[in-house]
């Protein structure tokens, strides 16, 4: 199955909304990104898995340890869960990750309908009982580079990274 797998995940050029302030941030975030590789999938949860797998294998490859990397996924899932279910977009998710000397970053984007800024502001973790809520804080608490930008109508792309802590990744 692992060559059905890798004819599932297409390459894509990856382009995150335009806004001049956004664009200098994670051009400052990546700046130092030896190795990178770009996903584009259909927005259908079965899809998740087959992206954290490719993601894996390409980490492992390029020296990501496993702490890092068992956070750094976690976080990924939860981007991908929340641009499939909440972006209801028809359009594909765009997936670019990148590895660094000292970081692993990935920018999740979707081409659905956004929504208001303020809603991430309190990204504290729900009541024990409620079933959602969780996404946000447990992206932010996985990460050390978290930003969000979204807008109504025009989709969302979520930023986030680790500093890599248990090995060195080389390209």
């Amino acid at each position: 199955t692992h060559g059905r797998t890798r004819s599932l995940v297409t390459a894509a050029t990856f382009m995150l909304p335009t806004t001049a302030a956004w664009e200098r941030w994670s051009t400052t975030v990546m700046e130092t990104s030896e190795a990178s590789i770009d996903l584009r999938v259909p927005p259908q949860p079965s899809y998740s898995r087959i992206v954290r797998e490719h993601v894996a294998e390409f980490a492992r490859t390029h020296g990501v340890g496993d702490d890092d990397l068992t956070h750094f996924l976690i976080a990924l899932g939860e981007a991908l869960a929340n641009a499939i279910e909440h972006g209801l977009a028809e359009t594909p998710v765009e997936i670019e990750i990148r590895i660094g000397p000292d970081r692993i970053v990935a920018t999740v984007q979707d081409g659905g309908v956004g929504f208001a800024a303020d809603v991430i502001a309190d990204a504290s973790l729900p009541e024990d009982s409620s079933e959602r809520g969780r996404g946000v804080p447990i992206m932010r608490r996985c990460c050390d580079i978290f930003a969000v930008k979204t807008e109504p109508g025009k989709g969302t792309a979520v930023v986030l990274g680790r500093y890599l802590r248990t090995a060195e990744a080389v390209a």
